[in-house]
């Protein structure tokens, strides 16, 4: 072959090359069908991204077609909210304007494409906002609740909301940035809102409570330290067996406030709701269903509750609207139902409204009005329920009692602290509970004579505890020991002030003072078993929680 031959060739191929590089170039596209795809594909992309893609190939991944895709009259504008078409003719460009609408426009060889449709451009631009309360100083303990009526969306309709770190409660300490977008009717998400929010930790010891065998102690940050019997699983704690000491488990993270039955608890925690665990005979633990539960187990059903009580086998619970919720035995018409034996689910006490705080006796309750009225319902074998006579009440009934702070239930009577800081109580008195000498029962109120200025009680079994405003501690009833005996009359712990929180379990007392000593009280002799506690969660932990 000549040169000229070589020369002539190399061109063809050459030439065919480009031939069909310029046919694959030129392969007609699609711009109506392509343009939907694309379309979906920046919906979608927005979903999982701040912002529109600026770079056509990232919208790739969210295209699933059968054909290949001609890229190269294809692009993406700066701002990636417009697809650029090139080389289109005029008519056909015109008409997809015309059809697309919206902010779409022609630009040289380039035919702007607004990645939303006409009818899909709202009106407004959505505008996400929220508002928080409480509003600042936030603690472990806050439960917090979010208020987004101040978003911006056409026609006041939000598709969807997407958040960032929300949380009720949040549980450790620091520095948290919420962040909230929203999308509206026409799928257009709006910028993002977000709030940085510091929490810190809430400090020192909110309740300590026992009985029949269960130890709590709940600090002001939401977590808890038990001890004590636990063959039902009572503590909570996942497992069966006791637990001599006192330790932490996070199975009790958020908790506000302990109330101690026999042989299971109940647990109020921060966002309102309420757990249960031990045993579960007669439905004590308002589940469903009488299995015992050896992990906490929460109550369905009930929620925004402001304070729960239990008495020896069954519970209540009072909301912050003023409603009773009852559950577990009714032996003695504890849940105002004559008809039934037991309940596994919370029932709404008929005629009981308007509550302010509730007190669950060993088989009776009592309910105090904000009116300062009480109001009684269960066993009323001794008189307890201080209406003047004793024998079954079906439902519950106004008390003699009036002027009512507090309430406080215990073994067949009951006492109330009254809006000046006296305690008159009603029922069972064989063992001084009621703090007066010579009457073994009284039906009517009676005022316990030499004692005032009361701020709190506490009821178990036939021994009362009570703490007055200097910071004192008065004792009286019966201690349940051979070794003792009932003490009639309101008598002052000795050796012991300056009172921060006291409980009792119906055959001890335990105190907390000022200089967070604790004292156990077995008698009134002044010789108490006494132990350094920690007014702080982490102070536990570091000094006895390796232990």
């Amino acid at each position: 072959m000549n040169i000229l031959g070589i020369v002539l060739t190399i061109s063809s191929i050459i030439g065919a090359a480009v031939y069909f590089a310029k046919e694959k170039d030129e392969i007609p596209i699609d711009v109506y069908r392509d343009y939907e795809l694309f379309l979906n594909a920046m919906i979608e992309y927005r979903e999982q991204n701040p912002d529109y893609a600026k770079d056509i190939k990232r919208l790739i991944p969210f295209i699933n077609v059968s054909y290949k895709l001609n890229l190269k009259r294809y692009a993406l504008s700066l701002d990636g909210k417009f697809l650029t078409v090139s080389d289109l003719p005029e008519e056909e460009a015109q008409a997809l304007i015309n059809e697309i609408g919206g902010d779409s426009y022609i630009n040289g060889i380039y035919t702007y494409l607004t990645l939303r449709r006409v009818n899909d451009l709202s009106r407004i631009k959505p505008v996400a906002h929220f508002s928080m309360k409480p509003d600042s100083k936030f603690t472990t303990t806050s439960y917090i609740t979010y208020d987004t009526s101040s978003c911006i969306a056409e026609d006041g309709e939000i598709l969807e909301k997407k958040w960032e770190n929300k949380q009720a409660t949040f549980k450790e300490p620091g520095i948290f940035t919420i962040r909230l977008k929203i999308k509206d009717k026409n799928g257009n998400w709006s910028d993002v809102f977000e709030r940085e929010i510091k929490v810190a930790e809430e400090q020192g010891i909110r309740q300590i409570e026992t009985y029949f065998g269960s130890f709590f102690m709940v600090y002001n940050n939401g977590k808890v330290l038990s001890r004590g019997q636990n063959e039902f699983g009572q503590l909570g704690i996942g497992s069966l067996h006791a637990s001599p000491d006192l330790k932490y488990n996070s199975m009790y993270d958020s908790v506000l406030d302990v109330a101690c039955g026999e042989n299971f608890n109940v647990f109020r925690f921060h966002d309102g709701s309420v757990g249960t665990s031990g045993s579960n005979r007669n439905g004590e633990l308002a589940s469903g269903d009488k299995n015992n539960q050896k992990t906490i187990n929460i109550v369905w059903g009930l929620e925004n509750i402001k304070q729960i009580s239990a008495g020896n086998k069954f519970a209540a619970a009072l909301d912050y609207e003023g409603n009773v919720y009852v559950w577990g035995d009714n032996s003695y018409n504890q849940l105002m139902k004559e008809d039934m034996v037991d309940s596994t689910t919370p029932i709404k006490l008929a005629g009981v409204s308007g509550i302010k705080q509730i007190s669950c006796g060993s088989n009776f309750g009592l309910a105090l009005k904000y009116d300062g009225t009480v109001m009684a319902w269960g066993d009323n074998s001794h008189g307890q329920l201080a209406v003047g006579y004793k024998g079954s009440i079906p439902n519950a009934s106004v008390t003699l009692y009036s002027n009512v702070k507090s309430v406080h239930a215990g073994d067949k009577y009951s006492l109330v602290v009254t809006e000046s800081g006296k305690v008159i109580g009603c029922g069972n008195n064989a063992y001084g509970q009621l703090g007066m000498k010579g009457k073994s029962e009284v039906l009517f109120p009676t005022e316990l004579i030499g004692l005032k200025d009361v701020e709190q009680i506490k009821a178990k079994e036939s021994l009362v505890l009570a703490l007055i405003k200097t910071g004192k501690l008065y004792v009286w009833g019966n201690f349940n020991s051979p070794s003792n005996k009932p003490i009639f009359e309101p008598t002052e712990a000795p050796g012991i002030s300056y009172v921060k929180h006291f409980t009792n379990n119906g055959k001890k007392g335990f105190a907390i003072d000022i200089n967070n000593d604790f004292f156990i009280i077995n008698d009134l002799t002044g010789r108490y078993e006494k132990k350094k506690m920690y007014d702080n969660f982490n102070d536990f932990i570091e000094n006895e929680g390796s232990k």
